[in-house]
């Protein structure tokens, strides 16, 4: 709580008894100077009254000089108010007006020296009355009844008069007191309000041209930002049409090798010879699963340059399962070759259709089972299915090699590979996981994987029963329609 500091009285004092002193001065030397002038004779006691009143002045007058303000205000609220009282001594306390101006010094201590010295006064003033009307009656020289009631009123007079002085500067002090108080504690919250106003307005300073240094700083980097998109652009660009190239100029002669070299196992005869010798054969065959190899390679980096622009797209349609599976299920069996690995089929005939793109659930089952091939060396490899009321889930389960907890995350990101002493021994670019997460991902679905070390692995993914909302979907063929009736 804010405590609200009064001006001491004096501060009031200060400022008034430089215009009270010389005041009060004069009017004691228009005192003495009417006794002068008067034609009646002047009592020693008055001069000796007036010649005290003036030093009173003048010792007033000292102490305020000496920086003596309280013990000047003081003296001069008793001087004003005890001398007009000490003129009863000479002219008497009836029909004497100047014991009224008492009242005077009261109302002075009041002023100018605060409510302690304003009770001070009043009582030694009222005390004075007292002894003087007392005296009066006892030593005066009229003792009787008329002049002593006289006194008496007189004295009651003054009494009332200085009691009631008294009592309306002690009312006034107060009250002026309050009316201070009330300024100062005006004032103090006008100060307060102004310098919340000047802080909020220097806050407000700051706060715009914080404003505008962070407006210049995003305009900066919106101009960075456009210009790495725009080169971000032209890289993604280049690179599409590099690989696009690539592609095309890799494939064509990749066909042609793969194609003739088939052409020359399967038919020798359009070269005008029943047969091929042996170690013949056995190169061509080399040349045609390399080719084939290294064909699969460019169609898994085409893949990934297409999901990383966003340009790949999904032919969906309702697609009956079963025909896949077995399709994927008779292809498993060129890659086991002589291994013994047995293929089990984990599915039945009586899964529904799903909205897929065949040639994409292709691709990833192709991927699965390539991989369950090669890394299970014995033991065998399933193929399997089960349907629920929104999704068909399908896995591929091996018996191989298995894989580690730390690599079964990672093995879904580009370029990802199992780090074995023996990684060396199985080829691939570590793409075929990523590109199957992406197409299974593309069609709403999910992939995942169950494995533990040196006992296999069983990887899953999902397939919806229903498109997407907003997701157009190309009518069921006749073919397909009427496998699906039978």
């Amino acid at each position: 709580m804010r405590v609200i500091r009064l001006p001491s009285p004096e501060y009031l004092a200060r400022r008034a008894l430089p215009l009270v002193l010389p005041a009060a001065g004069a009017l004691a030397l228009l005192a003495i100077g009417v006794l002068i002038l008067l034609p009646t004779p002047t009592t020693l006691g008055a001069y000796l009254l007036l010649g005290a009143l003036l030093t009173s002045i003048g010792v007033t007058a000292v102490l305020y000089r000496r920086g003596r303000v309280k013990a000047s205000a003081t003296l001069i609220a008793y001087v004003a108010a005890v001398f007009p009282l000490l003129s009863s001594l000479v002219l008497g306390l009836e029909r004497n007006p100047l014991i009224y101006l008492s009242a005077l010094g009261v109302a002075l201590a009041g002023l100018l020296a605060g409510p302690q010295t304003l009770r001070a006064v009043a009582r030694d003033s009222l005390t004075l009355v007292v002894g003087l009307v007392v005296a009066s009656l006892v030593i005066g020289p009229d003792k009787g009844i008329g002049a002593s009631g006289e006194r008496i009123a007189t004295g009651l007079t003054l009494a009332t008069l200085l009691l009631g002085v008294a009592v309306m500067g002690w009312v006034s002090v107060h009250q002026r007191r309050g009316l201070i108080a009330w300024r100062i504690r005006t004032a103090s919250r006008s100060r307060r309000r102004e310098a919340a106003l000047q802080r909020t307005r220097a806050d407000l300073e700051a706060a715009l041209r914080e404003r505008d240094r962070l407006h210049d700083r995003l305009y900066q980097q919106r101009l960075e930002l456009e210009a790495a998109r725009a080169a971000a652009e032209a890289a993604a660009r280049a690179k599409a049409s590099f690989i696009a190239t690539m592609s095309h100029e890799l494939r064509t002669p990749l066909n042609i090798i793969i194609g003739f070299s088939t052409a020359m196992i399967e038919h020798p005869e359009i070269y005008e010879t029943p047969t091929l010798a042996p170690p013949i054969v056995a190169d061509l065959a080399e040349i045609r699963r390399n080719g084939q190899h290294l064909l699969r390679l460019i169609n898994e980096v085409l893949d990934l340059a297409q999901v990383e622009a966003g340009r790949l797209e999904l032919h969906l349609a309702p697609l009956p399962l079963v025909p896949v599976l077995d399709a994927m299920f008779q292809a498993a069996r060129g890659l086991v070759q002589n291994r013994p690995v047995q293929l089990r089929r984990e599915y039945s005939g009586a899964l529904p259709m799903v909205v897929a793109d065949e040639v994409r659930v292709r691709q990833v089952l192709l991927n699965l089972l390539s991989n369950a091939c090669k890394f299970t060396h014995t033991g065998e490899v399933a193929l399997g299915a089960c349907a629920s009321s929104v999704e068909v889930t399908i896995w591929v389960r091996d018996t191989g090699i298995g894989i580690a907890p730390a690599d079964q995350e990672r093995i879904f990101n580009y370029f990802e590979r199992v780090d074995r002493d023996d990684s060396r021994l199985y080829t691939g670019t570590g793409l075929g996981l990523a590109i199957s997460r992406w197409l299974v991902e593309l069609h709403g679905g999910r992939i995942w994987l169950e494995s533990e070390l040196g006992k296999g692995s069983t990887f899953y993914f999902t397939l919806p029963r229903t498109p997407a909302p907003g997701v157009a979907v190309a009518p069921l063929s006749a073919g397909v329609a009427q496998r699906e009736g039978d």
